[in-house]
């Protein structure tokens, strides 16, 4: 049916790809199946693996990679890390950036790009969001993948550069500011990981994630893990009490990587939500992947396939919310 209404409002379709290493290959997926549906996209921001996607997209090259990152096996993976003496990071990311370099062009800028991309980075200093519109684009995706802890911060003026989840896992408010009408958001962090997580945290959660859900449907904004009083002040007492040891339970101790891993989601977790009480996307797309590690690429096809099945969950509000409009 026609819709005389659209010609009168801004019909730019911006998608922002939220951070979270190897949750992040679903970006794939859900790019693919939008151009499907006949969902163009006008403009992109990202953080982390999401500006990585968003460049490939843009660039043209991201058949090409995700059908290259199908073929290799873990040996070739691990490959890609170079491994430096710990003094700011473990790993240098030269080899990453050569892989990266095989389909985005070195001199590539980020104002040539066909579709406008916003790569998110984090100031270390100011804890601020840094913001790439112009500029070669593999040194704003190096700034932007650098995970504390794992990858070396990328040297910026008299500061450094780190991860863009740390302060900014799904830049929404990046679309708004690039003006886009119509936004999609890919959100990576719908919830905690729940691996090391003792059963009473997993239930709060739970119930916090059904509550979730029906804010959104309601148009509310998405709350927190804990509860939320009237005057809006989040009350955590249910999630603080809920890690006291119990003498039933014994969980194993976790490792270095599963530390530093359970710590970025947890931040970004935190971060998503605030993000978004503040700015609301029409359509939010939430692949569950919450039990993939972030630095485990080896599951590449399952993270792809549940990124399909994310949009298929939300295709009723690209039908609704969308489309009409575009």
């Amino acid at each position: 049916m026609l819709n005389p209404l659209k010609y009168f409002r801004n019909r730019t379709v911006g998608v922002a790809l939220g951070s979270g290493g190897a949750k992040g290959l679903a970006h794939i997926a859900v790019l693919d199946y939008l151009k499907t549906e006949g969902v163009p996209v006008h403009r992109l921001a990202g953080s982390s693996i999401g500006a990585v996607i968003g460049a490939l997209y843009s660039i043209g090259a991201m058949e090409r990679y995700r059908d290259e990152l199908l073929k290799m096996d873990w040996k070739e993976l691990l490959s890609l890390v170079d491994p430096v003496f710990p003094r700011m990071g473990l790993v240098e990311g030269k080899k990453l950036r050569g892989f990266l370099s095989k389909f985005i062009p070195e001199k590539a800028n980020l104002e040539d790009l066909p579709v406008p991309l916003s790569v998110v980075a984090t100031d270390y200093f100011s804890g601020l969001p840094v913001v790439f519109t112009r500029g070669n684009v593999l040194d704003a995706l190096r700034a932007s993948i650098a995970i504390p802890g794992v990858f070396t911060p990328v040297k910026y003026g008299d500061s450094f550069l780190i991860d863009g989840g740390v302060s900014n896992p799904l830049p929404v408010d990046v679309l708004a500011r690039m003006k886009s009408g119509l936004t999609i958001a890919v959100n990576l962090h719908p919830t905690l990981p729940r691996r090391f997580l003792k059963k009473t945290v997993r239930e709060a959660l739970d119930s916090a994630a059904m509550a979730d859900a029906s804010a959104i449907e309601d148009g509310g904004a998405m709350s927190s893990g804990a509860t939320a009083g009237k005057d809006g002040r989040w009350r955590i007492s249910n999630l603080i009490g809920s890690h006291r040891k119990s003498k039933e339970e014994k969980d194993p101790a976790p490792n270095l990587f599963q530390i530093i891993s359970q710590a970025i989601d947890i931040m970004e977790y935190m971060n998503t939500l605030m993000i978004l009480r503040a700015f609301k996307p029409a359509v939010l797309i939430q692949p569950d992947l919450i039990d993939m590690p972030t630095l485990d690429f080896t599951h590449a096809s399952r993270a792809i396939e549940e990124g399909y099945a994310a949009c298929r969950r939300v295709q009723g509000q690209l039908q609704r919310k969308i489309k009409p409009w575009i």
